[in-house]
């Protein structure tokens, strides 16, 4: 395997397995019982370094790429979430009406029975036989008839109002369910708002740790070009924040320096 085949091989398998150079030498055909040795001189390796600024790149974009998908399924999420909370409220409306509806109905169809009950009672007490009394009971028949009709009307959109009602409680949310779908979607909802950039989480912080200790010994080796004396800089940094503020200013090209935080 050719030194340049190996140098790309090591770059691409450190920032690939967390920055752990042993296994990343002997990923590259090193043997296991120099690969740290080796790791370390790779380390100090400016062709390296360029490779592992590189992998780092494709890094970052294949994590941004990634963050973007998750961001749009977690929207996703929220949209089916509300589609469901205003499936429920549709349904309770439609349930509202409908139940008012049943009620009249109800009412309507107690009194048309009763109603025809009345003209039953009517037309059995008459026996048709007078000239008069034929006339009045082929007009009660006639009424009955009819309201038989009503009745069977009535009862068919009775009916038709209880498959609607079980039609909207397919989509009501119950007491438990409503708690836990609001309960998801603010977690989801929050989740959205630390991914924005408003919370930075203990994974991302560990990270661009990581990140930026895979830089230090390039930035080391530019240093000692930076020095006007033979001797070697140490830069020393309190937090990340002061870490990434020395390499914004690096990658500046300014030569500024923070005489309180540099020993010679």
């Amino acid at each position: 395997m050719k030194t340049e085949e190996k140098y790309k091989i090591f770059a691409k398998t450190y920032v690939m397995n967390g920055f752990n150079g042993k296994e990343a030498a002997i990923s590259a055909g090193y043997s296991t019982k120099t690969a740290e040795q080796q790791a370390s001189r790779l380390l100090r390796n400016v062709k390296v370094l360029e490779l592992i600024d590189e992998e780092m790149k494709l890094l970052s974009k294949r994590m941004q790429d990634d963050a973007s998908k998750i961001y749009a399924e977690l929207w996703k999420q929220v949209r089916m979430i509300d589609d469901k909370i205003a499936k429920h409220e549709e349904a309770s409306r439609k349930l509202s009406i409908t139940d008012a509806r049943k009620i009249t109905a109800i009412a309507d169809i107690n009194n048309l029975k009763a109603k025809i009950r009345r003209t039953e009672s009517k037309i059995k007490k008459m026996d048709g036989r007078k000239a008069d009394e034929g006339k009045f009971k082929k007009e009660l028949l006639e009424e009955y008839d009819e309201l038989k009709i009503q009745l069977e009307e009535l009862e068919d959109s009775v009916s038709e109002i209880y498959e609607e009602n079980s039609t909207s409680k397919r989509d009501l949310l119950w007491h438990k369910d409503w708690k836990e779908i609001l309960s998801l979607r603010a977690q989801i909802l929050q989740d959205l708002f630390d991914r924005s950039g408003y919370k930075e989480t203990k994974d991302m912080q560990d990270r661009r740790v990581a990140l930026l200790d895979a830089q230090i010994n390039k930035l080391e080796l530019e240093s000692k070009k930076d020095c006007k004396d033979s001797g070697f800089a140490t830069i020393i940094m309190s937090n990340v924040d002061e870490m990434q503020a020395y390499l914004d200013k690096k990658a500046g090209g300014t030569d500024e320096r923070d005489d309180t935080q540099t020993t010679n």
